[in-house]
């Protein structure tokens, strides 16, 4: 560990996050468990909305986007789901609550539930966007600063396309939301 001179007075310099270990500060590692444990719910409710895009999609760029999203949201849960066993002897199984704002989804088909669910996938993914910023800013650990700045740079991109083709095939805007909420 380097010694650095601060006024006169040695300062231990603090060690970068062990990749096995927890973060180093009581605060960022309850920033960590409380990131993690809500965006393994967060890409939970993604992969479940993406399913039902399968089923009900029309376009075919929205379907392969859709399975996108289940591959790559799936694959990051586990990941994330191994990082709280692994640096926090936490297990986290999704949370189910969110299940029952999907219900609006049931009674649409085609077109109406293409536009309901790019409408409520960029809000959704607006929420995710800004969480990642928030763990850049806070989380110590090198594997999850690298997971939130690729969750910010896909997630963004899903956004534009979706925004394009709501305007594209709906005649539609498709900006950002007032609100990520």
């Amino acid at each position: 560990m380097a010694l650095a001179p601060v006024a006169g007075v040695a300062v231990a310099a603090a060690p970068a996050a062990v990749a096995d270990a927890p973060a180093s500060s009581e605060q960022a590692e309850r920033f960590e468990v409380d990131f993690l444990t809500g965006m393994i719910d967060h890409h939970h409710m993604a992969v479940m909305m993406s399913q039902m895009c399968l089923e009900k999609a029309v376009h075919d760029e929205l379907i392969a986007t859709c399975e996108d999203i289940i591959a790559t949201q799936t694959a990051e849960i586990e990941t994330m789901q191994g990082w709280l066993m692994d640096w926090y002897g936490l297990e986290h199984m999704p949370d189910m609550t969110g299940m029952q704002s999907m219900q609006r989804f049931h009674d649409l088909d085609g077109e109406e539930f293409e536009i309901a669910f790019m409408r409520s996938m960029i809000r959704h993914h607006w929420g995710a966007v800004r969480e990642a910023e928030t763990c850049l800013a806070r989380a110590e650990h090198d594997d999850l600063l690298a997971m939130c700045a690729e969750i910010k740079t896909v997630q963004l991109c899903e956004i534009e396309m979706m925004q394009n083709w709501l305007h594209e095939w709906y005649g539609l805007p498709g900006g950002r939301p007032t609100s990520t909420a």
